[in-house]
């Protein structure tokens, strides 16, 4: 098996050693989209570099979010700036860094990693980089 760049969730991940199943004459992932989708969801709690306008789009839709619903958690006016962040696309979203960290701890909260919050304050979420210039890597079978 091979690593494979999969883009189907807006941006690139790289599945390690995915199954592969032929379907019309192409080989593809064998994955199962709820349970990559989760497990990307956690990966990027605790992503080292600055999220992008796709994640963040990514993240609103996993959890089933308007934009004006993401705004109100983060304690902004509208939905105004949640779109402006999207837009970014594969660039860092460029939201103020406060306003990331109380993304990632509320999504560590939804994901039941609320214990993991200390760690998240004092290394995991300090210093987090521009820009990730590699994909994420999600091992495969996918680990939630």
């Amino acid at each position: 098996m091979a690593n494979v760049t999969y883009e189907e969730l807006g941006f690139p991940i790289l599945l390690v050693d995915p199954p592969m199943v032929t379907v019309r004459g192409h080989e593809v992932p064998d994955v199962n989209l709820r349970e990559l989708q989760a497990a990307v969801f956690g990966m990027l709690v605790v992503k080292p570099a600055r999220l992008t306008g796709a994640e963040v789009r990514f993240i609103r839709k996993h959890l089933h979010l308007r934009q004006a619903d993401m705004a109100a958690v983060l304690n902004r006016a509208n939905h105004t700036v949640v779109s402006q962040w999207e837009s970014r696309m594969d660039e860092p979203a460029g939201m103020e860094y406060n306003t990331e960290v109380l993304l990632r701890i509320w999504m560590a909260t939804k994901t039941g990693r609320a214990d993991e919050i200390p760690d998240l304050l004092n290394s995991r979420l300090k210093n987090l980089t521009p820009h990730q210039e590699t994909p994420l890597k999600v091992p495969q079978p996918v680990a939630i």
